[in-house]
């Protein structure tokens, strides 16, 4: 986005998708490394390509 200068509205027309999910997708980014390696293990497996919000729920950080 910065490279080619586009807004998150610029970026979701090119994609095709809302910029609501942009703004989720962006903003998985910003999750801790261990979090992240956390996640992409969880679609590792054969069985298990593809990763659900149900399946991220038990790793929602707790704010305290």
């Amino acid at each position: 986005m910065e490279y080619q200068n586009l807004t998150k509205a610029d970026l979701s027309r090119i994609m095709g998708i809302s910029r609501a999910r942009v703004t989720q997708i962006l903003n998985l980014l910003k999750l801790p490394d261990e979090l992240i390696r956390e996640v992409e293990e969880m679609g590792d497996s054969w069985e298990r390509r593809l990763v659900t919000k149900k399946m991220l729920r038990s790793k929602k950080p707790v704010k305290s």
